[in-house]
């Protein structure tokens, strides 16, 4: 309609709309929350020859099934599985896995159906779900530093070889000021125990925060243990050992 201000939902419909395509990838992804609003404008259509206007990106894909499509704000667009195997396509492989493990979080996915439509969808030459293939099969708990995970692992792990009880996402104040939140602590020792992913590392800025962080808390007096996914997953008893150490030494002090 004349004098409509003109918004991104707008500028999605009218590129659906005229290209009789669905919603798909960083735009779909967009909608249902899984990354950051960024604006693209992307469509996918079934291999016909539609054209449509800059800024609109328009994917030709042969096996856009209709049963992958739902309706979401009045537009057709993938559903979330399908949406983080074309994110694949589209984006690097950290953003893809945290793009999958916000949809874990808000239970728009499970690990086994992205899994179960890589293993439907993927082919020879068919790009996107190598990526995903990489991120399932790479076991990094489950795609993501989940809350929940995290207390399933170190509650386990912590029975197992009887260590004391962990307080799980703890949080350290100073002066009336939040300085941190420590995924697992002993606080009555200062020693926390931080877990990180691949995607931990994947930007300067992270690195950077990452650093300072742990710096704040070494100044107040926290010693700070690291382990990766890996670790966890794959070497137990080394982590369950190196706790053990330290929570002597800090007892002994």
């Amino acid at each position: 309609m004349a004098g409509a201000p003109e918004t991104w939902h707008q500028s999605v419909l009218a590129a659906c709309l005229a290209s009789e395509g669905i919603a798909s990838h960083r735009t779909a992804a967009e909608m249902w929350g899984l990354i950051q609003p960024a604006g693209y404008v992307e469509i996918s259509v079934r291999g016909e020859r539609r054209r449509v206007r800059p800024p609109v990106i328009l994917h030709r894909i042969k096996d856009l099934r209709p049963g992958l499509a739902v309706d979401r704000a009045g537009l057709r667009l993938t559903d979330p599985v399908r949406t983080v195997i074309d994110l694949g396509l589209v984006m690097p492989w950290w953003l893809v896995q945290r793009a999958i493990s916000k949809g874990i979080s808000t239970k728009a996915l499970t690990v086994s159906e992205v899994r179960g439509l890589r293993d439907a969808l993927g082919r020879p030459g068919r790009n996107g779900t190598g990526i995903i293939r990489a991120i399932l099969d790479g076991q990094l708990v489950y795609l993501g530093k989940e809350e929940s995970e995290l207390e399933k692992r170190f509650t386990a792990l912590a029975s197992r070889r009887g260590l004391p009880p962990l307080t799980l996402q703890h949080e350290v104040w100073q002066g009336g000021r939040f300085v941190a939140r420590i995924d697992a602590a002993y606080p009555e020792l200062n020693l926390a125990i931080e877990v990180d992913g691949f995607e931990h590392h994947s930007t300067p800025e992270a690195f950077q925060i990452d650093r300072s962080r742990q710096n704040q808390l070494v100044r107040l007096g926290w010693t700070v243990l690291r382990f990766t996914w890996h670790d966890v997953v794959h070497r137990p008893a080394h982590v369950a050992s190196t706790i053990e150490e330290a929570i002597s030494r800090l007892s002994a002090a």
